[in-house]
């Protein structure tokens, strides 16, 4: 049985994942930047973080950040390193 956790609009918000849809394509455009990405996140990990930055495009960008989500508690903290990684750069 795994644990699951319900964020509701606020507490998305409160996440800031923008700042993945911002930065994701300097990441991604930039050898040294890259080679941190690579060096900080195992490939499942970026693997997670790839589809979240679909998902936060979406949400920020089309239809904006809906009532709530639900993910595993694993999975939010991956997604908070990576917020923090994507914040710090």
């Amino acid at each position: 049985m795994e644990m699951m956790i319900k964020l509701n609009r606020e507490e998305l918000n409160h996440l800031q994942y923008p700042v993945v849809v911002e930065m994701w394509e300097k990441v991604q455009g930039s050898m040294s930047k890259k080679r941190k990405y690579n060096e900080e996140f195992t490939e499942q990990e970026r693997e997670t973080i790839r589809r979240y930055y679909k998902v936060f495009y979406n949400w920020y960008l089309v239809k904006g950040t809906p009532d709530s989500a639900t993910m595993s508690p694993k999975t939010l903290n991956l997604l908070e390193r990576a917020i923090n990684f994507f914040g710090c750069l």
